[in-house]
This record gives C-alpha cells, structure tokens and sequence, in this order.
C-alpha cells in the first residue's frame, strides 16, 4: 500500500450548522523519531452552548501498516465533560472511559476512532472499494463499515474539489455519517456530514491544507 497516506500535514476545517458558520477544527499529522502522531482539535458555540474537543492518536507504520499505540479524547463545555484514553500493547488493549478502565483483547487490524481515516486513505490510494475497520469505542469494540456511493463536485471554503462520498454503513440508528475524500488531495476528507434523526447536526468543510513534501515517510 502507499505510504501517501502518512505524509505530515496541517490542516483547518470550518464547522457549519445549517449553512451558519459554528466554528474552526484543526487536523494535523507529524512524525517525529519514527513515531507518528495525528492531532484533531475543534472549537464550536452555538447560541449559548460552547465545545470544546481534542483527540490525539500515536501510532507506528510497520511494513506499510498502521499499529495504534494511544489514544487520547477530551471534550469540554456546555454540557458533562468527556474523556477516553487506550493503551494499544501487542496482546490486549486498556481502555478508560467514564472512570471505568477494562481491558479488551487485541486482534492484529484493531484502531482507535481517529486512525481508521489513515487507513481508508491508504486503501483509497491502493484502489481498494470495500472499508471495514474493527474500532476501540467507548470501551468496546465496534465495527466501522463505509461504502462509496457517489462522486460529487464540491465548492468549499478550500475551493472546488472533485471528491469520492461515502457512507458509514449502520444496520440500525438514528445517526448518519458522510464522508468526503478528494483524489487530487491523497484522498484526504474534504466534508464530513453528522445528522441525526435526519437533522444536520455538524457539517466540516476543509478550509486550508498544507503538506509537508520534506518530512520523511
């Protein structure tokens, strides 16, 4: 598989609801030491509710794959706050959510929230057409599954781009989840799309992205 999809980038996003700016999240990967790290912070308010994320995901690539080593979300603001941590080791995973720490059998294709997107950006590179990942979620595992279902000319903040739509793939739920990649930009997302019970909830558009041509891969 390529090794595209590691290339250290910087990159913003605008946060829309309904067509009105909510404000900013920011996305950047760096490797440093051989050790990679992908960051994602966002900043939204909204009438008289404010959020506050961050997520941060350290991972090796060994012979082209990707291996998790943590993971960390925090999430304050109007509402309670929310925190998650995973230690990745070879034969089991420890995860902490709600104060409640469990350990969870590790298989070797087994990611944390955010690193799944790597991994499809690396298979979209290959030419692969089917995306299912085994996923540490909230102390449990789940299974990702997205489907491509269209290609879309799209105008964002960042210009026009020709992009690939996919969808994330629930047997049962009220949430529905769109995803963008563009193949000019090393499929990276461009757009992604929460509703819920058929309401948009966030709607984040690519702004700004920059790569880093002289980091190693």
């Amino acid at each position: 598989m390529s090794d595209l999809a590691f290339q250290s980038f910087k990159a913003n996003y605008k946060v829309f609801r309904k067509g009105s700016e909510l404000g900013e999240a920011y996305r950047q990967l760096t490797k440093e030491n051989g050790q990679y790290m992908l960051e994602t912070d966002s900043q939204i308010s909204w009438l008289f509710l404010s959020d506050s994320r961050h997520e941060r995901s350290t991972f090796n690539v060994e012979q082209g794959k990707v291996v998790p080593l943590s993971y960390s979300f925090k999430r304050t603001g109007t509402g309670r706050d929310k925190k998650t941590e995973l230690t990745f080791n070879q034969d089991k995973i420890t995860s902490v959510y709600k104060n409640k720490t469990v350990e969870i059998n590790a298989t070797p294709d087994m990611l944390d929230p955010q690193l799944y997107q790597l991994v499809m950006q690396q298979q979209l590179l290959a030419g692969d057409k089917e995306f299912e990942y085994p996923v540490v979620h909230r102390g449990k595992q789940v299974n990702y599954k997205f489907r491509i279902i269209a290609t879309e000319e799209l105008t964002l903040p960042y210009g026009k781009v020709s992009a690939i739509k996919l969808e994330r793939v629930r047997e049962s739920s009220r949430r529905q989840t769109l995803l963008w990649v563009a193949p000019s930009l090393n499929y990276t997302m461009v757009k992604l799309t929460q509703f819920k019970d058929g309401k948009e909830q966030a709607d984040l558009q690519l702004a700004w992205l920059k790569f880093n041509t002289d980091s190693a891969l």
